[in-house]
């Protein structure tokens, strides 16, 4: 028995052979050309009609069908989502790229990736009930920040899924007076690079200072990292920038990443110690920070710089109030078979 497809492109075959047939016996078919202008369709041509009319018509008819198919199909995606991550090709953008193609591929729904500065304003976005987003990727030291100071969003939000772990990068120059974390503090009046407010960096710093007041006479400023490691390579005793910070995957080779190895005689890494940092835990009783020995910016040819540093974990969160149960269902499912592939590696 014949589908309702099948059906449907039978009738516009058939219907196209017969207006073709039409136009094609009409020898006055049109009132402006003149009568005289138009001359009768040959025989052959008449008698061909139909049946050339009934081989194009199917492919005409399919090729319609499926256009009415895609919109129907867009329409129904169109409803989502948005996914704040973080600097376009970082590796937080990447998750949310991939997480919206899984999503999209196994569930037919559709998650925007939206730009940001960082962990910062990307839980101010998921916080707000006037913005569309519901996810949003974060270190879990700024969510420990940012619930100290928003208590009632602890029971708004899900987490739905380890996005991987993510290390400090504590910069100096080579020929500065910083040699240990603890000599931040004795910097009086000094200045550390945390590139931009709503970054990773400048939630990792104002968490660190919440438990060690005595980094509080350090003046976090926000500049490029890029700016701030020209800074300190050049600018002596006319800048009083002492250190760079950013958070990163270990292995990730970032542009920063890069300086740094090109030019091991400007800058040196400056190690964080496990008695020079206090610790707390998250919601979820798990510590905030790990104390761990990585080797930043390392890859297959190249053991990269080996550093004592702080680690904290990357959280993939979504609004309790912005996803309902059938699409926080849908990224639970994603998230459990589908979770290595969409973090990715490197973490």
């Amino acid at each position: 028995m014949p589908t309702s497809i099948e059906r449907t492109v039978a009738a516009i075959a058939r219907a196209f052979a017969s207006t073709f047939s039409s136009a094609l016996g009409s020898s006055r078919a049109s009132a402006l050309v003149p009568a005289r202008a138009l001359a009768p369709a040959p025989a052959f041509a008449l008698a061909l009609a139909p049946a050339f009319a009934l081989a194009l018509a199917p492919a005409l008819a399919l090729a319609l069908a499926f256009v009415l198919g895609t919109s129907s199909t867009a329409a129904a995606q169109s409803v989502g989502t948005s996914i704040s991550t973080g600097r376009e090709k970082g590796s937080y953008y990447y998750i949310g790229q991939r997480l919206g193609t899984t999503m999209l591929m196994k569930h037919g729904y559709r998650i925007a990736v939206e730009t940001s500065s960082g962990s910062v304003q990307n839980l101010a976005r998921l916080a707000d009930p006037s913005s569309p987003t519901g996810l949003a990727l974060t270190q879990s030291d700024a969510l420990s920040r940012f619930l100290q100071g928003n208590r009632e969003f602890e029971n708004k939000l899900i987490v739905l899924g380890d996005a991987g772990r993510e290390c400090v990068v504590l910069v100096g120059a080579r020929r500065g007076g910083i040699l240990r974390f603890a000599d931040l503090a004795a910097a009086e009046g000094a200045e550390i690079s945390v590139d931009d407010p709503g970054s990773g960096a400048a939630a990792t710093f104002d968490f660190l200072v919440s438990m060690d007041p005595g980094l509080g006479s350090l003046r976090p400023v926000f500049v490029d990292t890029m700016e701030a490691l020209l800074q300190l390579k050049v600018g002596g005793s006319h800048t009083d920038l002492v250190a760079a910070m950013w958070v990163q995957r270990p292995a990730m080779r970032s542009a920063p990443v890069k300086i740094l190895l090109d030019n091991p005689s400007d800058y040196r890494l400056i190690p964080i110690l496990p008695t020079e940092v206090e610790n707390r835990k998250l919601p979820d009783d798990s510590v905030v920070y790990t104390f761990e020995k990585v080797r930043i910016g390392s890859d297959r040819t190249d053991a990269g710089l080996e550093v004592e540093t702080i680690c904290t974990r990357s959280l993939l969160l979504g609004s309790k109030d912005k996803l309902d149960r059938e699409i926080r269902s849908k990224l639970s499912v994603t998230m459990l078979e589908s979770g290595a592939e969409v973090i990715g590696g490197g973490h």
